[in-house]
């Protein structure tokens, strides 16, 4: 079965669903840069409402005043959006179908930023599989008060289309978020892409927090990595 290639507008309207750290920052670099985003936020939607976004940035920082900020606490509240971009933890995914199905119209593409498998087969059964996209970030970045964002290290996001090809859409995307100060890149296969970002992140963050060591410092111990990727030994 083949779906229509439907392209994002120039300028699309943009809805973030679960502004936490990653949907602040990567939503923020959008609004910074002209595009009309708007917010859902949960806890720190009074904040946000008063004060806007602080981010704190590797890559420069910026605010986002109140008065520049479309912040909300509820998706019957919202316009209808042209690009949704999921940045829920996945132990919220019981919540698609109320949050998102408001912001929909029959043209929308929807983006996952979530960690994890599964997320864009949710959302195709609840949705389509010719709404969804996938992406994966590689980022360190924290909210550190409320409305307020550190980003520390890296950035990258890598997309690719849930069903496996590269569209004019995903290009176009790519190029939105590049426009906007977010390196990002194309995969022919989204599913090779997750299975190697959790084939890092599965040793790499349980070391890393068992151990108290950053990532660099791991791979240059030669004996972690070979416990991590030979647990039997060399012969």
């Amino acid at each position: 079965m083949t779906f229509p290639d439907t392209p994002l507008p120039p300028r699309p309207t943009i809805a973030v669903i679960g502004a936490g750290a990653v949907g602040a920052y990567y939503g923020g670099r959008l609004a910074q840069h002209g595009h009309d985003v708007h917010f859902l936020l949960r806890s720190d939607y009074a904040a946000v409402k008063e004060r806007g976004w602080t981010i704190r940035s590797c890559d420069g920082d910026f605010t986002l005043p109140a008065r520049a900020v479309h912040a909300y606490d509820d998706p019957a509240k919202m316009p209808q959006a042209d690009l949704v971009i999921v940045t829920l933890k996945t132990t919220a995914n019981d919540g698609f179908e109320p949050l998102i199905r408001p912001l929909l119209k029959p043209t929308t593409t929807i983006l996952t930023l979530q960690n994890g498998l599964g997320n864009e087969e949710r959302l195709a059964e609840l949705f389509g599989a010719e709404k969804v996209l996938g992406g994966m970030c590689f980022v360190c970045i924290n909210r550190i008060d409320p409305g307020v964002v550190h980003h520390i290290a890296e950035g990258t996001i890598t997309l690719g289309e849930f069903r496996p090809s590269r569209t004019d859409r995903l290009e176009r995307l790519a190029d939105t978020l590049r426009n906007s100060k977010i390196a990002a890149r194309t995969l022919p296969d989204l599913r090779c892409g997750r299975w190697e970002k959790l084939v890092w992140n599965i040793p790499f963050n349980g070391l890393g927090a068992l151990l108290d060591v950053t990532t660099d410092r791991l791979i240059n111990r030669v004996e972690f990595c070979a416990s991590v990727f030979w647990p039997f030994g060399t012969s």
